[in-house]
């Protein structure tokens, strides 16, 4: 019997997952890493596997669009946030005051994981997301702000001015979308998605043309990424940042979109691949409003936000 939907749970460390349909567990940046057991990698076939530290989650949605099978609907949520199809927890409360602790029998069927219940609860829609946010203004996050402000105080302000500027060469006819979404109070994070199989064939396409394209712009050798795991990941916050882009231009076109409850694991250690850390050069970065200051053993650099 046909799979209707497939849901890759995505990974870089947690191995104690959901293998029973409609999940695949499928590990991000296999190609560099130490191989999780029992996981499948995003390094065979065609993938940008080398790309995961820029990329994160988007390297094993890559390898599903050249190589997984085709089904109805496809999905990818990350090992430790998934949508909760069973009863709602706490609606009013924050996302991550909504939490499960593991993958027991008891617990995929309090949250409704199984094939069945997914495939009745998403039958019908054209994509299903985490319900949308408010967007607060860091660092305080007790003031409204739009998506584009959230991301130049988050990150490095020229990757989405340079993210802005690739669409609007790319994809002239979203670029009064982009201006609109990007100032928007309100948005969809952490880059979890159901989608029927077409619209994500061409999501896939839009957001690779645009990410990689940036990507090839970004000098990765730049003390803010080079000493900065966490910067490195520019492209995969970027993708999170423009998914709602893509989907309100859907909208706009017709497209049925459902929400769902966002829940947080917070999972048991034995899960986790144990490895030694690598020795690191203590890094330390502090972002001044419009300017980033770095300071890597006695070399200090600031760079502006451009």
């Amino acid at each position: 019997m046909k799979k209707r939907v497939q849901i890759y749970l995505c990974t870089n460390g947690f191995f104690d997952l959901p293998k029973k349909a409609p999940f695949i567990p499928i590990q991000g940046g296999a190609a560099i890493n130490q191989r999780l057991p029992g996981v499948i990698g995003d390094d065979t076939g065609e993938n940008i596997s080398k790309l995961n530290p820029m990329f994160c989650e988007m390297t094993a949605m890559y390898w599903a669009w050249k190589n997984a099978p085709k089904t109805d609907y496809i999905g990818f949520f990350h090992y430790r946030r998934l949508f909760n199809f069973g009863r709602p927890l706490a609606p009013e409360r924050h996302w991550s005051e909504r939490i499960f602790s593991d993958f027991k029998p008891e617990t995929m069927k309090r949250f409704g994981w199984d094939y069945e219940t997914i495939l009745n609860t998403i039958d019908g829609a054209d994509i299903i997301l985490p319900h949308i946010e408010d967007v607060q203004r860091p660092p305080l996050w007790d003031q409204p702000g739009t998506l584009y402000e959230h991301y130049r105080n988050c990150h490095v302000s020229r990757d989405i001015n340079l993210t802005i500027k690739v669409i609007k060469d790319l994809y002239p006819e979203d670029t009064l979308l982009t201006d609109k979404v990007m100032n928007s109070t309100h948005g969809y994070f952490c880059h979890m998605f159901i989608m029927k199989w077409d619209i994500f064939q061409e999501y896939m396409k839009w957001v690779f043309d645009i990410t990689l394209s940036v990507t090839d712009k970004i000098d990765l050798n730049a003390p803010i990424y080079k000493y900065n795991p966490q910067e490195r990941r520019v492209s995969g916050f970027i993708g999170e940042r423009i998914i709602n882009i893509f989907v309100e231009k859907k909208r706009r076109q017709g497209a049925k979109i459902i929400e769902m409850e966002r829940i947080l694991g917070n999972l048991p250690k034995e899960g986790f691949l144990q490895s030694k850390g690598e020795n690191r050069k203590k890094f330390f970065i502090k972002k001044l409003n419009r300017a980033i200051t770095m300071r890597l053993g006695n070399h200090q650099f600031t760079l502006g936000a451009g």
